[in-house]
């Protein structure tokens, strides 16, 4: 049985840019680490710099874009999909998370998912409580 999952994410005006559908293997402890995992690799920036190191994204649209790539480049064909922003939360998905401008990291991206309380959490905080229960 599939896990499935949707990927809002938005820019830093808070606008809907990309709505990444996630067939199977969204739960937290595997999708949401490979979100934050992406991330983290990376760095927001206004223009791509030539010479700096590290992977550069040039806004969120970037992301969002480089996401999708990474994705479906990892995973493979039959799993990613873009859909629309009325399509989010209406694919029988089991887990709704959100990249977002986090304003208390400096506008570093955030990732969210959606618990069972309908209350968006961050990830990391679920991924630490598991971890402490292990």
């Amino acid at each position: 049985m599939s896990t499935r999952a949707s990927i809002k994410i938005s820019n830093t005006d808070g606008k809907f840019v990309a709505n990444i559908y996630h067939h199977y293997d969204g739960y937290p402890e595997y999708l949401g680490q490979k979100l934050i995992d992406f991330i983290q690799s990376g760095k927001i920036v206004n223009g791509i710099r030539m010479g700096a190191s590290g992977i550069q994204f040039n806004g969120f649209n970037d992301l969002a874009a480089s996401l999708v790539v990474h994705l479906k480049d990892e995973i493979g064909n039959g799993n990613v999909y873009l859909y629309n922003e009325d399509d989010y939360g209406q694919c029988g998905e089991d887990y709704l998370y959100e990249i977002i401008e986090n304003p208390d990291e400096g506008g570093e991206p955030a990732v969210l998912v959606m618990n069972k309380d309908n209350e968006l959490e961050f990830v990391q905080d679920i991924l630490d409580r598991v971890a402490s229960i292990d």
